[in-house]
């Protein structure tokens, strides 16, 4: 029987089972119930578990098919990583990267920029409704991305779990979410200790999902075959599975069947069945070691190939020690470097191990130590675009630059170099270098912009090039970037962002009109409702600025919280405008320091007054005082 594509296949080989995949997935019903029920029931629930034991298939194969869709809304399976073709400059500075791709992720089929600046609560208060007051059903899964990958400004915005814990802790007001959070062992505790989130894992729920059982491990091996009309002849799945609990020779393992092993042994012992034939026999069995041991070299070539130049003997030599002593882990791992080590993991041949540390599963060591029988085949050519932006999304940098610069010079196409030119801005941007980065996007728009269909991308590289110039102080540059962006896209986001380099510039009623417009068009944008409350309270026009940031409470960046109290005050309301003032510190945006100065003033301190007024002018963040705000600054400096 053939089994090309991955669809005749009853087994899923060394993929995530996915959503479709769910007529595949036996051996974990004890699993799936469990999970429904405490997810269902609870704000937050985190399943954890071993890299490779099954965390992200249980959740897509098992608990989602089991969710009725007309009784709660069920959203996709979310992460962090940002999604392809926006660019890393057109998320506000203001804002966490992590909840950008968490956001793009639960929305795939919308335009991912239209996310930029939203909080995780407005995103669902807006974006997601539940049907007869149903529960609200969000997945954030690879959760330890937000403890290892990288995150420009740290500190310089809400942090992902923050935004979270404020969504899970309004479920009993306006949000009736249910939060599942999917982490791996080595950071469930640091889930644990986030501020924000103990008080609901306390009331919520934690679950590790372990290695499969003998039990388990034979239905996830015979009832896929079954439903494919075929079968293992007696003793066969029982000869299969006892090989995967073997470390070596001696004494059966402790019972433990990695899901991964299983899939890839089974996966293999159907490759080899005959066409025509109704079971797997003894003789069709595939050699378990064989198996894994090709399953380790051509991980390690694949890794190889991206980190070390194709040198797949010395990342060998590098993992030796790890399988040394005791046959299962060794003083080794701390010499892998963390790049190297990451890409193991993600491939499974490593994972934490005890003492920060990096160890093999045990079932894999001596397969590797052996090698295949037969030379390793060489790992597919490199897909250079998606691993640069593996690479950009763990801050290698270096490895990124060189992927992207090698896609340039050797391109696949008009479009494949464009996107490589945008992944080189993102490497210049996330390091800090405005001026590389302008370069790499205007680069990429143009060649993009010869290419059908395209207006949307080259409408998202000419707003971060707009907002990189107005990082630099070039307003005028901006508004002109920023127009030609909106001559190929009406999105509201883009529409903001040349209202903003129009407040730079100082022509605020511009701005308004822009705002105006993209308000008629699309409705209550938050952004856009956002950005023209702020800007109406430094006109000082109180009334119209309240209107519009009621409409996006709660205000949860600082810069709104700022022009609500400057709007209050200015409205006579002076002693609730200073209890609406957010936190501030010397980094915080020149343009929130200034409102809360013109507070303070309102307020009578002057003194308070002038020391605000004063940081708001030196302004050590990213993009300084608007010009035509600095007499404002002044005035209340000498008063």
């Amino acid at each position: 029987m053939t089994s090309s594509g991955r669809g005749l296949t009853p087994f899923v080989g060394p993929h995530p089972f996915r959503r479709d995949d769910a007529p595949k997935f036996f051996g974990r019903e004890r699993e799936i119930d469990e999970l429904t029920k405490r997810w269902t029931q609870s704000r937050l629930t985190i399943l954890h578990g071993a890299s490779g034991v099954g965390k992200t298939s249980l959740v897509t194969a098992g608990v989602l098919p089991r969710l009725d869709a007309t009784r709660a809304d069920v959203l996709p399976v979310g992460t962090v990583s940002r999604p392809p073709f926006v660019p890393a400059a057109v998320i506000p500075g203001d804002s966490d990267p992590h909840v950008f791709g968490l956001l793009a992720s639960w929305s795939p089929y919308e335009n991912p920029i239209r996310f930029a600046g939203l909080t995780v609560s407005a995103y669902l208060r807006r974006h997601h409704w539940s049907p007869h007051g149903g529960l609200i059903m969000a997945v954030l899964d690879q959760a330890e991305d937000v403890f290892t990958t990288f995150r420009r400004d740290r500190g310089a915005h809400p942090h992902l779990l923050d935004q979270l814990s404020d969504a899970v802790g309004a479920c009993d007001r306006d949000l009736p979410l249910r939060l599942l959070v999917v982490v791996g062992d080595e950071h469930v505790e640091s889930l644990r200790r986030h501020d924000g989130l103990r008080a609901h894992i306390i009331q919520g729920a934690s679950y590790r999902l372990k290695p499969l059982g003998v039990e388990p491990a034979l239905q996830a091996c015979r009832r896929p075959l079954e439903a494919a009309g075929r079968a293992f002849r007696p003793g066969v799945a029982e000869r299969l599975v006892d090989e995967l609990r073997r470390t070596g020779p001696g004494p059966l393992g402790p019972g433990a069947v990695e899901p991964l092993h299983l899939q890839l042994a089974c996966a293999a012992s159907w490759e080899s069945v005959s066409e025509g034939s109704a079971a797997i026999g003894p003789a069709d069995l595939a050699d378990v070691n064989e198996v894994l041991a090709g399953f380790c070299h051509r991980a390690i070539a694949a890794v190889a190939r991206d980190h070390l130049r194709g040198d797949a003997d010395g990342l060998r030599a590098l993992l030796r020690p790890l399988a040394r002593v005791r046959g299962l882990r060794g003083a080794g791992g701390e010499r892998l470097p963390e790049p190297i080590a990451r890409a193991l993991l993600a491939h499974h041949v490593i994972r934490p191990g005890r003492k920060h540390r990096w160890e093999m599963p045990a079932r894999l060591v001596r397969p590797f130590l052996r090698g295949p029988s037969s030379p390793a085949p060489p790992p597919p050519p490199a897909d250079r675009l998606a691993a640069t932006s593996a690479a950009l999304h763990q801050g290698w940098f270096a490895l990124a630059e060189d992927l992207a610069g090698q896609e340039v010079r050797d391109p696949a196409g008009t479009r494949s170099r464009a996107r490589a030119e945008s992944l080189l801005g993102d490497a210049a941007y996330l390091q800090n270098d405005l001026g590389g980065a302008l370069a790499h996007y205007r680069e990429a728009a143009r060649l993009f912009d010869t290419t059908r269909g395209t207006d949307q991308i080259v409408a998202t590289l000419l707003t971060a090039a707009g907002r990189i110039l107005m990082d630099q102080g070039a307003y005028r540059a901006a508004v002109t970037e920023l127009r030609s962006a909106v001559r190929r896209s009406t999105e509201p986001v883009i529409q903001t962002e040349l209202a903003w380099a129009l407040w730079y510039l100082g022509q605020e009623s511009g701005a308004v009109d822009v705002l105006d417009g993209a308000l008629r068009s699309d409705g209550d944008t938050p952004e856009a409702l956002r950005a023209r409350g702020e800007i109406l309270s430094d006109l000082d026009n109180p009334e119209r600025a309240l209107r519009d940031l009621d409409k996006v409470r709660p205000h949860e960046l600082a810069s709104t919280r700022a022009a609500y109290a400057l709007a209050l005050a200015r409205n006579g309301d002076v002693g609730n405008a200073v209890k609406a003032m957010p936190p501030l510190d010397v980094h915080s945006d020149p343009a929130t320091l200034l409102r809360a100065a013109r507070v303070m003033k309102a307020a009578g301190r002057d003194s308070e007054a002038a020391r605000l007024a004063r940081q708001a002018r030196r302004g050590t963040s990213r993009r300084p005082l608007p010009p035509q705000l600095t007499a404002e600054a002044d005035r209340l400096i000498v008063t």
